[in-house]
């Protein structure tokens, strides 16, 4: 059996703030964030099947990760839960928003997205990482050991 690798990107617009951040990450913001998720399998080698020579379709990560991310967060908001002020806004504001349980860090957005993931994959496909790259040069890796 042979093991490859495969990632697949997305790109999202979402808003957020670090309240307690010593800069102006702590201002209410946004970001135009590339998410790169890479999995591993073995290449099926099923005779007469589309998916021969694939680890797992593009479209099919696409589809999970459009789902588990996008339609969750994209043109909306990530509050942390213990920043009172801006949930109470945001929940009065916006239709789309992510409550999270730690500051929404591009790590910690990574963090969330690997698990949303990981509990949709096929059962023969390893997650191995999600790339947050919340600007062109600020890129968060969430990984398992």
């Amino acid at each position: 059996m042979v093991n490859a690798v495969v990632l697949r990107d997305i790109e999202i617009d979402y808003g957020h703030t670090l309240p307690d951040h010593f800069s102006f990450c702590n201002q209410i913001h946004g970001h135009r964030a590339k998410i790169t998720v890479a999995v591993e399998g073995e290449l099926s080698e099923e005779k007469n099947s589309s998916n021969r020579g694939m680890v797992l379709d593009f479209k099919i990560l696409k589809e999970i990760m459009m789902k588990e991310i996008c339609d969750v967060l994209d043109h909306g908001f990530a509050v942390f839960k213990d920043d009172a002020v801006d949930l109470e806004f945001i929940r009065k504001r916006n239709k789309r928003f992510l409550v999270t349980d730690e500051p929404p860090t591009a790590e910690y957005l990574a963090k969330w997205a690997f698990f949303r993931i990981k509990e949709k994959l096929p059962s023969n496909i390893k997650l191995l990482r999600v790339e947050w790259k919340e600007t062109p040069s600020n890129t968060a890796i969430y990984a398992e050991k």
